[in-house]
């Protein structure tokens, strides 16, 4: 196991671009219903006079600078492939579907450049030069490869959608092993509670598992999805790729703080009955090497800043030379993964944290399959917090993941968002958008009708547990269960809509509280911070102004749209994140900080309905009532 204390790479490598050409970052995002690349034009260290930008440039005021480098979606240079890419419940990843989609995303975008590339040059006007490929996926997500970087089958991966009774069962036994002191303690080290959507129960079940030891014997190690696809890309059979300090950390064994593998989890996973029994190290049988290195995101190391090479390691042909000849330049990098809520803060434009009290501090708002609020919060690595902001305690209820070795994401999320929605139009058979529309309709006019008479927590009093494939954020409850309650014969479809609607919005306000309360904690004492401002991202939530006005009205904050992010904010992310550490190595030195937040364009705004505040408290109530009535049911809650 890789127990050693893993320092950042030395960012040092500088890159040249040819000013003549336009230069492309390709973003990849992989969710856990689709999987999209898109095309970003990149400006970077060049100022428009063609000076450099000053290297020694401050964004510790959270102020975005002109030098700051800029990315563009490229109109129509995009492909997305809709699929599920998640076995629900069992949490098990469709992997070879998954690598084979990206690959076909990666052959439609480099397709549709040489399309535009030819009708440019027909003008006379300027070619297209990738410069790097950049990466978010769902996390949590690990996938077990053998010796050759292959994946050894689906039953050997991992994700944050596992609620199976026998990991369920595991988090049990930890926790009856461990004590109170120790969960906290692992809690404030790692950023993550003891939870079945993380790897360590994943880990413990799969290997004490008997039917699994002959896929156990055949691992080498647990990787990144993107991990997997560089080591894939670059043919080098032997290579170690490492996987980038955000996706490890959402995985819940890895010190944030420090960013090295967690001790005590390691102890855990490498001690484990299953693994000791499967798996033999023949060079050293004190230590079972099944985690990967670890490195930033950006790491510079040679394998990934020289493009695509044009053979494996074991000297035959690499089938991507052909495949991919924009990728064959020295010029071209290759980013390691960043978890996909990192990617949607810095696109949706809440990358930054103010220094003051003076500003609102912004919050992200993303609801797609899943939901989750989240901030960011400047921590280098190795070092304590600087002032103004003070020492990261992880509240209860929350996570905190790090971004990169700077900064940190502090929130908390909810397996189940649009997903409610999607399983409430199958079972209520709208499969038609007239029908959906219609049901949606009724359900507007329920909400406006009602949230200013609160007799009951919800129209008939219907009220949901939108808990359909385990809680995460904010009570952590292994096993729990959706529910339904309140329905008689006067119920419609319409009604059961609502409470869908209502119930994810009010998961979303309990987490939304603790986050708040939370970044309001950072500001300096003395300063009184303002009401935060909400910032939605995600096609669920951007789609519906319905739901808009009820997040808006139950958590009291006003809910913005930002025009640059709204269509795809998580590829967004990934296209800025790589675009700054191109900019750096254009530089030849860091930027001091990245503690720093673009201007919102603001195309939306839902402000808050003081009407409704008493229907969303009395229908948190109800809705806490039925969760404390039905959680005895649940295995291990």
């Amino acid at each position: 196991l890789v127990r050693c204390r893993n320092h950042p790479a030395k960012h040092s490598a500088k890159i040249k671009i040819n000013m003549a050409t336009v230069t492309a970052i390709l973003a990849i995002d992989v969710g856990s219903s689709s999987i999209r690349c898109t095309a970003y034009e990149y400006q970077g260290a060049r100022c428009l006079d063609g000076r450099v930008a000053d290297c020694e440039l401050d964004y510790s005021t959270a102020q975005l600078s002109s030098s700051q480098p800029r990315v563009t979606a490229m109109e129509g240079i995009n492909h997305k492939i809709s699929m599920p890419t998640i076995v629900p419940n069992k949490g098990h990843i469709r992997i070879q579907e998954v690598l084979s989609a990206i690959d076909e995303c990666i052959d439609e975008v480099l397709s549709l450049l040489r399309q535009e590339e030819r009708e440019e040059e027909k003008l006379g006007e300027s070619s297209y030069q990738v410069v790097a490929i950049g990466f978010s996926t769902f996390v949590t997500s690990l996938v077990a490869v053998d010796i050759c970087g292959d994946p050894v089958g689906e039953s050997a991966t991992l994700s944050y959608a596992c609620n199976r009774e026998d990991v369920v069962k595991e988090c049990q036994i930890l926790r009856d092993k461990l004590g109170p002191e120790k969960l906290h303690a692992m809690h404030q080290r790692t950023g993550a509670p003891l939870h079945p959507s993380y790897a360590l129960p994943q880990l413990l079940a799969f290997y004490r598992n008997e039917e699994n030891r002959a896929i156990a014997s055949r691992i080498d190690k647990w990787k990144s999805i993107s991990s997997i696809c560089l080591h894939r890309w670059s043919g080098k059979l032997q290579l170690q790729m490492p996987i980038s300090y955000s996706e490890a950390s959402w995985t819940g064994m890895l010190n944030f703080r420090e960013c090295y593998w967690d001790e005590e989890a390691a102890e855990i996973f490498q001690t484990c009955e299953g693994v000791c029994q499967y798996v033999y190290d023949e060079f050293n049988e004190d230590e079972i090497d099944l985690l990967p290195p670890l490195v930033d995101y950006d790491a510079a190391l040679p394998f990934l800043i020289k493009g695509i090479p044009p053979h494996k390691g074991d000297g035959s042909v690499n089938d991507y030379w052909d495949r991919w000849p924009e990728l064959r330049s020295s010029r071209v990098s290759l980013f390691l993964g960043v978890g996909d809520g990192a990617a949607a803060n810095v696109g949706s434009k809440c990358g930054g944290f103010p220094t003051t009290g003076l500003d609102s501090h912004r919050i992200a708002v993303t609801v797609g399959t899943s939901a989750a609020c989240r901030f960011v919060l400047p921590l280098t690595m190795h070092e304590p917090a600087h002032p103004p902001f003070r020492d990261i305690s992880v509240p209860p209820g929350l996570f905190c993941y790090r971004i990169h070795r700077h900064q940190v994401l502090v929130g908390g999320a909810l397996t189940d968002g649009g997903s409610v929605v999607e399983w409430a139009r199958s079972l209520l058979n709208l499969h038609s958008d007239e029908s959906f529309d219609a049901c949606l309709e009724k359900v507007s006019e329920m909400y406006e009708s009602h949230c200013t008479s609160p007799e009951s927590s919800s129209p008939s009093g219907v009220t949901m547990i939108p808990f359909l494939s385990g809680e995460r954020s904010t009570g952590f409850r292994g096993g729990a269960q959706g529910c339904i309650s309140g329905m008689t014969r006067e119920t419609t479809p319409a009604h059961i809509m609502y409470a869908c609607l209502e119930s994810v919005i009010l998961r979303l306000g309990c987490v939304m509280k603790l986050v708040n309360e939370a970044g309001c904690s950072q500001f300096p004492e003395g300063q009184s911070a303002t009401q935060g401002i909400l910032v939605a991202s995600g096609n669920a939530l951007q789609q519906s102004s319905l739901w808009r006005q009820m997040l808006a009205d139950c958590t009291s904050m006003d809910v913005v749209i930002d025009g640059d992010s709204s269509s795809e904010g998580t590829s967004r992310g990934v296209a800025m994140m790589v675009a700054g550490s191109l900019y750096q190595r254009e530089l030849g030195c860091p930027l001091k900080t990245r503690n720093f937040e673009e201007p919102l364009l603001i195309v939306h705004k839902t402000e808050a309905n003081a009407a409704a505040e008493e229907h969303w408290r009395t229908a948190l109530t109800t809705q806490e009532s039925l969760i404390d009535a039905v959680a005895p049911t649940w295995t291990n809650a």
